[in-house]
């Protein structure tokens, strides 16, 4: 999807896109910048593909320096309006893939939450550097990647059909846009290759309703995404 795709999904982002910051009822990543003395001592960030500053809205207040960059114009602005209150919050356009050299080694914490999803693999790789420049050195980087696992799991359920065997990522069809999925092993393997350290990947799970299921099964681990962590 390109900037203008983005620019006519931003007024309907909050019920079309899983936002996995506040639908994270486990409290998953809230736990992993605690342990990791992020929310403490007014840390920088950056949050690459902010889209509507929904993690900004959930743990700003915690941090100091606060920057949120995205390709559309539209998200910004809702975004703005979302955390209008908020101190030391800028907003900057830009594609992740090529973020501003001024943005580079500027954070203690570097947020890329699904947008690591290009149908292109080398998109993705691009992506990633890129995001890993924005750390300072020895900073943390969190993402969010769309778990494959998770998906194929789901479809089995409403299907009754065996999941079938893939690869360590798999482009998939999330209603009329497709995207890029990750294995637990496709996710830590583009950690690595992008040279980064202490590389973590734990699931972080959300409501069955966010994939149309309205009565949870029994006997079934709810949908996931991948929590991506690593320092650079």
């Amino acid at each position: 999807m390109n900037a203008r795709d983005w620019d006519r999904l931003a007024a309907a982002y909050a019920a079309e896109v899983c936002d996995i910051f506040s639908r994270d009822r486990q409290n998953v990543i809230g736990r992993w910048l605690k342990s990791r003395g992020l929310l403490r001592h007014r840390r920088t960030v950056l949050d690459a593909g902010c889209g509507i500053g929904s993690f900004f809205r959930k743990y700003g207040r915690s941090f100091g320096q606060k920057t949120g960059t995205d390709h559309s114009r539209r998200m910004l602005q809702i975004a703005a309006a979302r955390c209008r209150g908020l101190p030391d919050l800028t907003w900057q356009q830009a594609d992740v893939q090529k973020l501003p050299p001024a943005l580079r080694d500027s954070a203690d914490l570097v947020v890329c939450s699904n947008v690591i999803t290009f149908v292109s693999a080398a998109a993705c790789r691009r992506a990633l550097r890129e995001t890993r420049r924005g750390a300072k050195p020895g900073g943390w980087l969190l993402f969010i990647l769309p778990a494959l696992e998770s998906h194929d799991a789901i479809i089995a359920l409403e299907t009754g059909r065996p999941a079938p065997r893939r690869g360590a990522t798999a482009i998939v069809r999330r209603d009329d846009r497709m995207q890029r999925f990750y294995t637990r092993t496709g996710a830590r393997e583009l950690a690595n290759r992008a040279g980064l350290r202490a590389v973590s990947v734990q699931k972080v799970w959300y409501p069955w309703s966010d994939e149309g299921i309205t009565r949870a099964p029994r006997g079934h681990e709810p949908p996931w995404d991948w929590l991506l962590t690593a320092r650079r």
